[in-house]
């Protein structure tokens, strides 16, 4: 149940982004985003509303297919260059935008946005939870929603119970779905829900516009682990991965966004090049020289991309421009880029 501070900022939060459908385009009018790089993630493509209407996933950070093309079209129509990880290695012209496209878990309904890949001739980057395409298995947040969602639960607990699951190891949630949905519940649904298999993910390696990334083996939230269990989830994600493709990744994005200075540690000593986190900010062009880059992305969201990529581009989003504005400071005319190499 909703405080009522809480209503009330929800409430200022959502005249922002009113607000900023209007006002921000102008601002952008007068800043340009050169020299800045604009990262996304999703985690799902729908065929259609239909699709979505039947529940088989968590329907967050999922667009339908008209709406990933609307996407695309609108990043293209204000002059924005797609690029991939890689493409950081080389010195980008500096007088122009960027942005980046990532997919988190490894669903099979990401094979819909490689065909909008190749039609557009734009990269983008899976990050793939290996157990679950090796076992064909649910991802559980999905088990969770799906199953609570046909027993009546509202939304708002379905939420409660996610995060409260969360804050655990993975064979606590693995014996928590056995408890509470039955083994089969890890079956998928559909295609709508299930995980790419090792044939499908080694055909979207062999795209010339995907790059494959490490999202651990058990899409384990590393700031509850130890050292060594973070080493262990990332290396065998890693073997996973070279094992299907033949490369091993330079790339990780962490499960939730978690991260810490030991997960950043233990993530630099394996040997990747870049890592992405779920803080909601603008990055500015790293040097060619940095050896880790650590990127900040902005989460998708499931309607019209003209509803608020006007305040995603100026590096914000209504709750963090709300929080800065509560601290009593004006937009930052600097966004600073994440780099814990140095």
């Amino acid at each position: 149940m909703q405080t009522l501070k809480e209503k009330v900022e929800r409430s200022i939060q959502f005249l922002i982004e009113k607000v900023g459908y209007w006002v921000t385009p102008l601002i952008l009018n007068f800043k340009d985003g050169k020299n800045k790089l604009l990262i996304f993630y999703f985690h799902g493509i729908y065929e259609s509303e239909s699709q979505k209407k039947l529940n088989h996933v968590d329907p967050q950070n999922n667009l339908t297919l008209s709406q990933f093309i609307e996407f695309i079209d609108y990043f293209l129509h204000h002059k924005y260059h797609f690029i991939k990880p890689q493409d950081l290695s080389e010195n980008l012209p500096e007088d122009q935008a960027y942005i980046m496209l990532t997919f988190d878990d490894g669903y099979f309904n990401n094979t819909l946005a490689i065909e909008i890949l190749n039609k557009y001739k734009i990269p983008a980057t899976f990050f793939i939870t290996t157990k679950n395409v090796l076992e064909n298995t649910s991802y559980w947040w999905d088990i969770v929603y799906k199953y609570r969602l046909k027993e009546g639960k509202p939304l708002e607990k379905i939420r409660e119970e996610q995060l409260y699951l969360k804050g655990f190891k993975y064979p606590f949630i693995d014996n928590y779905m056995n408890q509470n949905f039955g083994c089969k519940s890890r079956e998928p649904w559909s295609d709508i829900d299930r995980p790419l298999n090792t044939s499908e993910l080694k055909k979207i390696f062999q795209n010339p516009f995907a790059t494959i990334g490490n999202h651990t083996h058990n899409h384990s939230i590393l700031t509850n682990y130890t050292a060594q269990e973070v080493k262990e989830e990332l290396s065998v994600s890693n073997k996973v991965l070279f094992e299907i493709t033949g490369i091993k990744p330079l790339a990780v994005a962490f499960p939730n966004g978690n991260f810490n200075t030991q997960t950043l540690d233990v993530t630099r000593d394996l040997g990747f090049q870049f890592a992405f986190t779920t803080i909601n900010k603008l990055n500015s062009l790293p040097h060619a020289s940095s050896r880790f880059i650590c990127f900040n992305r902005f989460m998708i969201q499931p309607i019209s991309i003209k509803k608020y990529a006007s305040l995603n581009r100026l590096g914000y989003t209504p709750k963090s421009l709300y929080s800065d504005i509560k601290k009593g400071f004006m937009p930052s005319k600097k966004t600073q880029f994440l780099n814990p190499a140095k």
